[in-house]
This record gives structure tokens, sequence and C-alpha cells, in this order.
């Protein structure tokens, strides 16, 4: 009796399903289908609904078959057994059977709704083959392609996005089995639906007419229907000019700009991109520096892209007046801790103790950044504050001029430590100025013992001695422009004596047939040189002189880029660090 009454509901379930009046998703299905089995049965249900809530569960057009299953389909969840450790999926490939298939093709003969059909018949044709050996009959596909066209030509569908998908599935559907009638009938549906559902302010729901259709070379198209097809996305891109909306323009040009580059009409696409600059100009002229910064990057990028480069040029001429003009929007921001002076004490007490070799060693290591450290630092950031490691940061100089960006955490961990380290050695900077101050005066040193002690290693060459001494002097007395243009290129010189010693190449051809040194950040990349300075010595190094992302002392100054206010005490401290990093570089026999 209770085995009756279940099957009872069970197919009162199913033909609520079959007659469902409003729009619907695969996923609000799976829903129904859920909460039916959590109400129905307390222990194991039925098969057959473990095997409808399966059908609805699968995701379509599954991410770059991560799945790695080789299917359309794929899995709705994704996580890790922590007993046992293994990847578990659901539903999962490896729990499919034969059984299965056929009571999908049975409910494909059964079912009535668009949506449902659409759904079994896909699963026969993308999981028969891997699950029963053999291709399924051609026809579970056209019920798929017809299912797709009465979805789109009724609007039965919740979400439009996953409409315009299952049209691409479609299509690709008809072109596999050659029906020519269905292409046909598919062509209709897409440019029907496109017509339907297009909003100009929402790119997602318009171009899909040209990408599916007109950029597909199997697709046959009459005149007509091109032309329909382009003129509707013209008229879109004149609609978006007016409005400004940058981003959907772009998106238009982007169409447009590849109609007519296949066309070979070069002059259209020049004033397709003209036409949208002059919209992004005048907007950005409006708008703040910092935002018109950015939308005229992306401009010049794209005229670059297309070949437009002596307008790129007289760009370039634009963005520098804006930089310049953003950079009086730029606000310093400050923070302060306190620190008790018996804590400050102890730590640079304990820091300075011993001989002055022993001192001067534990100095230099103690402010090397440590990868590891920093890569603990980022994540525990990451969890107290996750939306700064969600989006990419732009890096500007003193002038607004955009150099670098860094990535989101996930996306970009090594611009994420080159950047930290950074913030990390400004906030450190207070630390290691009291440092060498107390170890100068501690151990009385001046010019002459600094140069001795930095002479005792290899790589600084005895010929150099007069940089070292003009550099150093300079240092001591606070002249910080003269101390960094003098000791910077030492420090390369340094680096470059390291890697003749140890067999790296520091030499590459030249464009004019001779040859060029390496630059530092080559030599710092060389895994030669790190495995004598260190990992964390050689990423020291980079964001300090040869990173964009970070200090990038050494760059700035040898091209003049820094302005007289970054030749300030914090710097010269962190190229005097280095020296006495360096220093610590000794030959075996020395040891």
């Amino acid at each position: 009796m209770e085995n009756s009454r279940e099957s009872e509901n069970i197919e009162k379930l199913l033909a609520d399903l079959d007659t469902i009046s409003d729009k619907h998703s695969e996923a609000m299905l799976f829903d129904k289908i859920s909460k039916f089995i959590q109400a129905e049965f307390e222990q194991k249900p039925p098969n057959i609904l473990l095997w409808e809530q399966a059908a609805f569960a699968f995701i379509e057009n599954y991410p770059d078959d991560k799945s790695g299953w080789g299917t359309y389909f794929g899995p709705m969840y994704t996580w890790t057994n922590k007993e046992e450790g293994e990847m578990v999926k659901y539903p999962n490939i490896s729990q499919i059977t034969p059984e299965i298939i056929s009571y999908w093709e049975w409910r494909v003969r059964e079912s009535k709704h668009p949506i449902l059909k659409a759904r079994y018949s896909d699963l026969v044709w993308d999981f028969s083959e891997k699950i029963i050996g053999r291709n399924p009959h051609y026809s579970f596909a056209q019920i798929c392609i017809d299912s797709v066209i009465e979805i789109a030509d009724k609007d039965l569908h919740k979400y439009e996005t996953n409409v315009i998908q299952k049209l691409k599935r479609a299509l690709s559907l008809a072109l596999t089995i050659n029906d020519k009638d269905r292409i046909e009938k598919l062509k209709d549906a897409i440019i029907n639906y496109e017509k339907k559902i297009a909003e100009d302010d929402k790119p997602g729901l318009w171009g899909f007419s040209y990408e599916l259709l007109v950029k597909d070379k199997k697709i046959s198209l009459s005149k007509t229907e091109e032309n329909e097809i382009i003129t509707t996305l013209k008229q879109r891109f004149k609609n978006l000019l007016k409005r400004e909306n940058i981003w959907a323009a772009q998106m238009a040009t982007e169409l447009l700009v590849d109609y007519y580059k296949r066309k070979g009409e070069t002059e259209k696409v020049k004033n397709i991109l003209l036409s949208l600059g002059n919209m992004i100009e005048n907007k950005a002229e409006q708008a703040s520096a910092l935002v018109g910064i950015a939308w005229l990057e992306g401009l010049y990028h794209l005229y670059l892209q297309h070949g437009l480069k002596s307008e790129a040029v007289k760009l370039s001429v634009k963005i520098i007046e804006v930089v310049e003009k953003g950079t009086s929007e730029l606000k310093k921001i400050e923070t302060s801790i306190e620190i008790p002076k018996k804590e400050l004490d102890e730590f640079l007490n304990k820091l300075t103790e011993g001989d002055i070799e022993t001192v001067l060693g534990r100095i230099a290591l103690h402010y090397i950044p440590r990868k590891n450290d920093i890569v603990k630092q980022l994540k525990n950031l990451s969890q107290s504050a996750p939306l700064s490691f969600l989006f990419a940061r732009k890096i500007q100089d003193h002038r607004g001029r955009v150099i670098a960006s860094v990535g989101p955490l996930e996306e970009d961990l090594d611009g994420n430590i080159i950047y930290q380290i950074s913030q990390n050695m400004s906030f450190s900077a207070f630390f290691l100025r009291d440092t060498i101050k107390i170890l100068i005066n501690k151990f009385s040193l001046n010019t002459e013992s600094i140069v001795s002690y930095l002479l005792a290693s290899p790589i600084f060459e005895k010929i150099r001695k007069d940089f070292l001494v003009k550099g150093i002097k300079a240092y001591l007395a606070d002249d910080f422009l003269v101390a960094m243009h003098i000791l910077i290129p030492q420090i390369e010189a340094s680096i470059r004596k390291l890697a003749e010693k140890i067999g790296a190449p520091i030499l590459k051809p030249s464009r004019s047939g001779g040859f060029n040194y390496k630059n530092l950040d080559d030599l710092l990349t060389d895994k030669n040189i790190i495995s004598v300075l260190g990992e964390d010595m050689c990423l020291y190094l980079r964001v300090l002189f040869s990173d964009p992302r970070g200090w990038n002392l050494r760059n700035n100054v040898c091209h003049g880029i820094s302005p007289i206010e970054t030749f300030n005490q914090m710097a010269a401290d962190r190229v005097f660090h280095v020296l006495l990093c360096l220093a610590l570089v000794r030959e075996e026999k020395d040891r």
C-alpha cells in the first residue's frame, strides 16, 4: 500500500514538472525535485528520483572541460573529501549507468515540456557514447534542437543568457548532424530571440546573432539576413555613443571592427574606432582625472591593437596631460601605531649586541623579507579583508602614470607578494633607520671602515673603491641624492661581478650585432645567482631595484624618472642595507 502511494506521488511530481506554466530553469526543477525527496523519503529514495535529480543538476557548457570528462555537461558541485583527501563531484559521470541512459531516453519520449525534453535528450546525446559505448540516434539531437527553438520562441526559460547558450548548443548539434532544415530554423530563432530580449545597455543580451551566425563560416546567410544583423548592430552602436555607455559601446565596436576587417574595409574600421574614441575622449574630459586616465589607456591599447599608431601617439599626449591633472586629486593617507619605547629598545639592543662582524651580518639578514612569511601574511590579510584582494590594483608613479598592475590574489600571487613586500619595507623603514643609527654610533663606523668591510667581499672590485668611498661618504653626510646615484650602479656592478665569478652569463645579443650587459632584473632571475644569494635575497633586490610593482629604484634613478623627494633617508637606508647584505658574499677559501 505504501509503495503504491509513493508511486502515485512520484507520478504526480513528474506530471507537475511537465505542466509548469511560468518561466522556469533547470536549477528550479532540481530544487523542486530535491524538496520532494526531503519531504517524502526519510530513507533512500527510489532510483528514478535520484536520476531525475541528477538530470537537472548537471551544468551545461562546463568551462574548459575542468571536469575531465570530455563532455558538454559537468558537475554542479566539486569539493575535497577531508577524510580521504579525494576530489568529490556531484553529479558524477562515474555514477551514470546504461540503465540511467535508458531512463532518460524514456523521459525524452514521455515528456512534453520543452525544457525537460531539451535536457533529457541532450544528456542522452552527450553521455551515451561514454556510458554505453555507442553513439546515440540522431533523433535525440533533433529533439533537443526542436525543444530549444520552442523555448526561445515561446520565451519559456527564466534566464535569457541560458537560452542564448542553448541556442548556441542547438546550432552546434544541427551542424554536427548536418540538418540543413533545422539550421535554417535556428537562424530565424536566434535572430528573433535577439530582437525580443536585446537592451542597448546590456551587452550580454545582444550581439550573439553576429557571433553565432555571421562569424561562423559554416553558416550560410543570405545577404538580407546578414544586412539585417549588421544594420541592427550599427544602429545599436550609434545609440550607445549618444548614451556615452563606454563599456557597451566597446562591445559593439569589437563586433563591427571584426566584421569590416573580414570584409577588408579598413576605412570603416578606422571610422568606427575613431567614433568610439571621440566619445571616450569627450567623456574623459568630464570625469575625474583618475577615471579618465583608465578610459583613455584602454582606448590607447585599442588603437594600437588595430593599427591606428598615429592616433595612439596623439592620444598618449592627452593621457600625459590628464595624468598631470590627476596628481592634484591624489590624497595622502597616513596611519600611525604606537610602539612602547621599552619594547623598541629591547629589540634594537638584541639586534646590535655582539662584535661588529656578527652585528653587521645579523642586521643584513634580519631586514631581508622572507617570501614564505609574506605568503602567510597575504593569506591572513585576505581572510580579514577579502574584498581588498578580489580586484586588480593599479600602481601609479608620482605623476599619476599607471606603471603596473597587481591582479586579484588568486590570479596573481607573485604580484601580490612583491606589492606586499614593498608595503612592508615602507613600514619597517623606521626600525631600519634606528638600527643603522645605533650600528654607526656603537662601532664608530665611518667611510673608511665601511668601505673596507665591503671590499672584503670578492664581488666588490678594488677598482670601484673610489665610487664606494664617495657614495658612503655622501650617505653618512645625509646627501642622499649623491649617495643613491653613486651606490645603486655599484650594487648592479657587484651582482654582475658575482655572475662572472660563478660562470653565469652576463651578456646578451644587441640589435646592432654586438653584445649588451644583461640588466639587473635579468641577473636577479638567473637560477645561478639565486642559488648563491638565495630566493629571498633576489626577490628583495628585485622589489627594491627593478620591479615596477615595488620601489624600482634602479630603473627610476638611472632613467631620470625619480623626483627629487624620492632621494630620501628611507630609500638611502635600503641601499645601504643591500650593501651590507652583498658584503656577506665570500669565496669558499675565505670561510
